[in-house]
Order: structure tokens, then C-alpha cells, then sequence
């Protein structure tokens, strides 16, 4: 009995983690950020963040809208007319993404398209754009 008591403490101890990389709460993310990198890859994995000079910005509103200084449907340093769209965070257990949440373009000639983000502990708001290659922005809160 006690070797079955045992087994059921391991598994339960063990079956336990903690996603430390997921925004503990929207206020985290909610304001104002400014870019200051960018990911690009050829598509072999070896891409990384590199700095990059631009006035673009983001931001995220409690009622769950966001705005751009730019163009929101794919990526780009440049600044324009402002744009907008939704977000959600996803990143939970139960969700179906490894990502912190997703932004819905108001914008974009396709309305499937999405953009995704991570908010890491390093503090920095990561935007994952969808194209064949790796590309995304970090941008840090202002």
C-alpha cells in the first residue's frame, strides 16, 4: 500500500510544472512600446535579433484593442498611418499555442491573418509575424 502511495506522490510531483516564460497578467502588457530589434532568418535557423533604429511603436489598451504606428499585417520598421486590431493572450495550459497571445489586424486583406507575441521574463514584448522564414521584432516598453 504504501509502495502504491508512493508512485501516486511521484507521478503527481512530478506531473507538475511551471511556465515561467507566460505573462502573469495582461497589466504586463498593457502600453506603450517602442521597437528595438529585429529577427530576420534565411530559413536555415541561424537568424537572430539585431538592433535596429525606428520610431515604430505599439500598444496595448485594457479593452483589448491595440494600435501601430505602421503597417500591422506584416513586418516592417516603417512609420505611417496608424493601425489597428484585437488581442488576446492565449498563453495558458489549456490553450492550443506556444505563444502568450495574438493579434487580430483590423487592416489586413485577410482576415485570417494573425500576428503573435511573447512577453518573456526579460521584460522585452516579442511580435512573430507569419512568413515562410523566421521574422519578428522585440520591442521594449516606454
Amino acid at each position: 500500500m504504501r509502495a502504491y502511495l508512493l508512485i501516486f506522490t511521484l507521478l503527481i510531483l512530478t506531473g507538475c510544472s511551471s511556465d515561467d516564460n507566460k505573462p502573469k497578467d495582461e497589466t504586463e502588457l498593457v502600453g506603450k512600446w517602442k521597437l528595438i530589434e529585429q529577427y530576420l532568418d534565411l530559413g536555415d535557423g541561424s537568424g537572430d535579433f539585431q538592433s535596429i533604429n525606428s520610431n515604430r511603436t505599439v500598444e496595448f489598451f485594457k479593452d483589448g484593442t491595440i494600435e501601430v504606428n505602421g503597417i500591422l499585417c506584416f513586418m516592417s520598421s516603417e512609420v505611417g498611418d496608424k493601425e489597428t486590431g484585437t488581442y488576446m493572450i492565449t498563453g495558458s495550459n489549456e490553450a492550443d499555442t506556444t505563444f502568450d497571445g495574438e493579434i487580430i489586424p483590423n487592416t489586413c486583406s485577410s482576415r485570417s491573418a494573425k500576428v503573435y507575441f511573447d512577453l518573456p521574463l526579460s521584460g522585452n514584448l516579442i511580435l512573430w509575424y507569419q512568413c515562410i522564414e523566421g521574422c519578428g521584432q522585440k520591442f521594449e516598453k516606454i
